[in-house]
């Protein structure tokens, strides 16, 4: 408790900042556009009717409420790759701060993060109204919240390694993209995984298929998620948030010489 109070105000100033530079990046990112918020969900929704075209023109799939089985997938690994995509230049495009003002710069990489949580909720809302227009119980939605908390914590340590990466190896944009393209085909977005499959045993080891399936397991199947599902999540999103931080707080004095 002592130690929760001691580091508790320069959190609460990290956080502070983040949501400042969060709002900032947000406006400019809509400043002039006429279509404002409409083109963070062009993508999710998009990928969406393509899929279930393809869905109906090429295969069956025999997974009840489908369209908001794929929703759930495609809304959570695309917050995945926006925040991870946008921490791997995070450092180098604020350079300019970084270098003349002794600032916290956790707040930079948490700020991706938030960002990128005001397009999420209205992803979100669309997945509420999907989920109404299928006849499902919203209120199983209510456990997506937590999900979601863990789902961040995972997010921002990988961001944290990434920031920090990205400051030696100017191509790592380039690569990491070219990386989680590969992971949204290993990963089950538009298919699932039949039971003792090699796929599903390779899936065991994917986070992010751990935190997407136990979203499905409680909204479409209402049923809650196996102890080794949900340990191996908890466990997971704390551990990789640990190093991640960890791992940034040994570099962060050294950036300013790297950029």
């Amino acid at each position: 408790m002592k130690l929760v109070l001691k580091y508790w105000p320069r959190v609460k100033d990290i956080l502070g900042l983040s949501f400042s530079l969060a709002k900032a990046n947000f406006k400019v990112r809509n400043e002039g556009s006429y279509l404002g918020i409409f083109w963070y969900l062009l993508e999710p929704l998009a990928f969406f009717a393509i899929l279930l075209f393809i869905r109906k023109a090429i295969w069956q799939s025999n997974v009840s409420d489908y369209p908001v089985y794929l929703f759930i997938g495609l809304i959570m690994f695309n917050f995945f790759i926006a925040v991870t995509n946008f921490s791997t230049r995070v450092i180098q495009n604020n350079s300019g701060f970084i270098k003349s003002l002794r600032i916290d710069k956790e707040a930079f990489v948490i700020s991706g993060l938030l960002q990128f949580m005001f397009s999420h909720f209205f992803e979100f809302l669309i997945l509420v109204f999907v989920a109404v227009f299928l006849h499902i119980n919203v209120l199983w939605l209510i456990f997506y919240f937590f999900v979601f908390f863990l789902f961040c914590l995972f997010t921002i340590g990988v961001s944290f390694v990434l920031s920090v990466i990205g400051v030696y190896a100017s191509d790592l944009k380039n690569v990491w993209s070219v990386f989680v393209r590969l992971l949204w085909f290993a990963t089950p977005i538009f298919y699932m995984v039949e039971s003792d499959s090699l796929l599903q045993k390779i899936s065991m080891w994917n986070p992010l298929y751990h935190f997407i399936n136990i979203t499905r397991d409680i909204v479409i199947f209402h049923k809650l998620p196996s102890l080794n599902t949900v340990f191996f999540a908890i466990s997971s999103s704390i551990l990789v948030f640990i190093i991640g931080l960890l791992i940034f707080e040994k570099n962060k004095n050294k950036l300013a010489e790297k950029i």
